[in-house]
């Protein structure tokens, strides 16, 4: 699990929003509806509410309120949300951006949560200069060559997630023989490769095999698993797809475990008997340093069961409610001052160490991924 001081963190985030907010505005006028919006900030929320993923849209939307509730009480702000449900789909995604890109009082956006979701609304994103930040988008290329000059996100990439499952797939596990299975969609397809290209680098039988990101029966897949498959890797964004997955390999008295990506991160969702996730922030219920925030969040959530996209994106939306708090320093903001406040964000984090955003919009230092081992449903980080 990452390293860092998660109780200063948090005691330092509400005085590093303060001090930002003292950065001198000195853009020119702004139009009438974007210097009104200072006194009545919407940010808008673009994730999979419904859906297969829709378990998870609706953790990083209670974090995300938290924080803004949270940002508020401290800074006497009066931010708001306002919902986009892409419900996993590209074209919803697409959709919902050019809603948010035509409100001139929406001055950022929490997300996109899906990598897919940055492809298809990125650009209308940059050429209205509206700052996006995801907590939960990892796709390597989303900033490679930087093809969204407003896009950032508080977590690592794919470049950090295959290398991390290669190493500890072929090292730690010592698999001689893997199956690798993409979702044919964007954020899976180009990590199975990725994780693929690694393993055969290392001399480790691997095949691979595809199923719709809308799947819920793998019983074919798993009677062409040899009884000689040590792991099935499983590039997924939905976490029952990855139970069911390991339910059925285990029925057919299969030997592999599956390591599950990203999205198969869930406790209450993916819980077989033996297996692995890997995930791009740590799950704060496991983390002893943590639990200050996770008992004030539990208050304002009555209890509502999370794990590792929540915390993340609460980190998201307070990056931009702390852009947001700089820019309407002077009572005036436009969404090109708030992209600008964005870049230079500086803030303690409650996943990990300091937030801070190179030239293309990923984590400075690139971040780490937690890989989980799950045993009858209980997880531990292993790595």
């Amino acid at each position: 699990m990452r390293k860092g001081v998660i109780a200063a963190a948090l005691a330092a985030i509400v005085s590093a929003a303060v001090v930002s907010a003292a950065v001198a505005n000195t853009a020119g006028p702004a139009a009438p509806a974007q210097v009104a919006a200072c006194t009545n900030v919407t940010l808008g929320f673009v994730g999979p509410l419904t859906g297969p993923a829709g378990f998870l849209g609706q953790e990083q939307l209670s974090w995300a309120r938290f924080a803004v509730s949270k940002f508020n009480r401290a800074n006497r702000t009066r931010l708001r949300i306002a919902l986009g449900d892409t419900r996993l789909e590209a074209p919803i995604a697409r959709t919902v951006a050019r809603r948010f890109v035509s409100n001139r009082g929406v001055m950022g956006i929490i997300g996109p949560s899906e990598s897919q979701a940055v492809r298809v609304g990125g650009n209308l994103y940059e050429r209205a200069n509206l700052a996006a930040v995801s907590g939960s988008a990892t796709a390597t290329d989303l900033t490679k060559g930087r093809p969204f000059r407003t896009f950032a996100r508080v977590v690592p990439t794919d470049a950090v997630q295959g290398p991390t499952i290669v190493n500890y797939v072929s090292r730690v596990l010592r698999a001689d023989n893997v199956v690798v299975i993409d979702s044919q969609d964007d954020y899976s397809v180009p990590l199975a490769t990725a994780v693929i290209r690694g393993l055969n680098a290392r001399n480790v039988d691997t095949s691979r095999e595809s199923v719709a990101a809308d799947d819920t029966d793998f019983s074919s897949i798993v009677a062409n698993v040899g009884n000689n498959v040590d792991v099935v890797v499983f590039a997924t964004q939905v976490a029952t797809a990855a139970n069911t997955l390991s339910n059925q390999l285990r029925e057919q008295g299969k030997r592999a475990v599956v390591f599950g990506t990203d999205g198969a991160y869930s406790p209450s969702q993916y819980k077989p008997r033996n297996g692995y996730v890997s995930v791009f922030a740590p799950d704060l219920n496991l983390d002893p340093r943590a639990r200050a925030i996770v008992r004030e969040y539990n208050r304002f959530s009555n209890n509502r069961d999370f794990g590792a996209f929540g915390p993340a994106t609460y980190m998201a939306t307070w990056v931009l409610a702390t852009a947001v708090r700089s820019a309407c320093a002077d009572g005036r903001a436009t969404r090109a001052e708030v992209v600008q406040r964005m870049r230079r964000t500086n803030v303690p984090s409650i996943i990990g160490p300091r937030i801070r955003f190179d030239g293309k919009g990923d984590l400075r230092g690139g971040g780490s991924f937690v890989i989980y081992r799950v045993t009858n449903g209980n997880y531990r980080a292993v790595g």
